[in-house]
């Protein structure tokens, strides 16, 4: 613990260690700021790039990966000092997080908890078992409360599938939370700003 793998030769150091490094290295320094600056310098990019991160953050299984609030931060930041218009960003944001607590509601309504001893879910028990918890103590609140908690943000729409919750409760929470979700996280950046 501790030990800052640059290379396989330092002491204490594990390859995983070191693809791991490099992979966030990437993610934050080469891929967060293309996608920002591609976004920024054609207008045209702006939905689908937050279409695309907002659904990695809430898809279960990616947004352990991809820091998309960051990015989503960002793209907040790039609209107020540059010419992007909001509500396509906006719009597209919205979509990808509806989109991805969509499909992660279906994957646990389909698989109920057969999913939870499959790969990749099975690699995130802890998750899962804090979403059940969250789930059980909130009932359907938790699926809008838990889109601003990002611990809960991709678990708790598998949780709701997996409890079985109604389609409609689920989209109720799903899109509401959306909307203010995506709006928080892109107009108080761009206000700040402007």
């Amino acid at each position: 613990p501790g030990t800052v793998c640059r290379s396989p030769t330092t002491p204490g150091c594990k390859t995983g260690k070191i693809v791991i490094h490099h992979f966030f290295h990437w993610l934050f320094h080469d891929f967060a700021p293309w996608l920002v600056n591609l976004a920024r310098t054609d207008h045209i990019w702006g939905f689908p790039v937050a279409f695309f991160v907002a659904f990695s953050e809430s898809f279960v299984g990616v947004s352990f990966i991809i820091p998309s609030t960051f990015i989503l931060v960002t793209l907040g930041v790039v609209i107020g000092v540059s010419h992007i218009g909001f509500l396509p960003v906006w719009s597209g944001a919205v979509l990808g997080a509806v989109l991805g607590d969509w499909i992660s509601y279906w994957i646990g309504l389909t698989y109920r908890s057969r999913i939870l001893h499959v790969w990749p879910f099975n690699r995130f028990t802890a998750q899962m078992e804090r979403g059940l918890r969250f789930f059980h103590d909130w009932g359907v609140w938790a699926i809008f409360l838990g889109r601003f908690m990002g611990p809960f943000r991709a678990t708790v729409p598998i949780v709701a599938g997996i409890s079985e919750v109604e389609m409609k409760s689920f989209q109720i929470a799903n899109i509401s939370s959306a909307i203010i979700w995506a709006f928080l996280l892109l107009a108080l950046p761009s206000a700040t700003i402007r």
